[in-house]
């Protein structure tokens, strides 16, 4: 008998992102008002974030409020971004997919970034006991992040007993689905319509077309036939 096994990807699969991005730069905009006396950083970031800048915005922003910056202040406008303690809300589809599929199979988690980050991210949302597996790949080292095969293989090994159907659930095509597809899982993109995603212009990947796309997690089990 084949097992299906469910596997999600967390950043604006699970939750919005954005949620996570809005409150690390009001946690930097305090560290720069305190250390640097330099106020109102967190409209700049979210401007710069908007604007598509991503790995750039506490540079960015630093430069236009204090030019004669050190890189030891960009440095700790990202610890205190890092750092802080979120709060973080499910989408309201992903917390009732998390509950519908926990009823009828494994569960797991596969997310990139920073460790420590990307950790209190799933116990800012209280999600950790819902997976049989997680596999952080910023624990593996940055070579190992997706598109990169390791992650979804260690999942793989401890969730599956040989006969199995994965399925890997995620929003990005530039990183996400090229993996599951080499290794013949089931890859399904969630794009819900008008909400904003931190890697919407994301360009599809060689090889990381998802099978199915859907526009709410409450369609997977049509798609998937569960």
């Amino acid at each position: 008998m084949t097992t299906m096994i469910v596997v999600f990807d967390l950043d604006d699969t699970l939750y919005p992102e954005r949620q996570f991005a809005l409150s690390g730069f009001a946690a930097a905009e305090l560290w720069a008002q305190t250390a640097l006396g330099v106020a109102g950083l967190a409209v700049d970031l979210t401007r710069l974030l908007d604007a598509g800048h991503l790995g750039q915005v506490f540079r960015l922003a630093l430069a236009e409020r204090l030019p004669d910056h050190r890189p030891e202040h960009v440095e700790g406008l990202i610890a205190a971004y890092r750092s802080h303690a979120p709060r973080l809300t499910l989408f309201e589809d992903a917390s009732w997919a998390l509950a519908h599929f926990a009823a009828h199979t494994k569960l797991g988690l596969i997310t990139d970034g920073t460790h420590s980050l990307q950790r209190r991210k799933v116990e800012a949302l209280g999600v950790a006991t819902q997976f049989h597996d997680i596999v952080y790949t910023g624990a593996l080292g940055r070579a190992f992040a997706k598109p990169h095969r390791q992650g979804y293989e260690m999942i793989a090994a401890a969730l599956g007993s040989g006969n199995d159907r994965f399925v890997y659930v995620g929003d990005n095509p530039a990183k996400d689905f090229v993996a599951p597809n080499a290794l013949g899982w089931v890859s399904v993109m969630v794009d819900r319509p008008g909400v904003s995603r931190i890697h919407a212009g994301a360009k599809t990947a060689p090889g990381g077309e998802p099978r199915f796309t859907v526009p709410s997690l409450r369609q997977l089990p049509a798609v998937l036939a569960l």
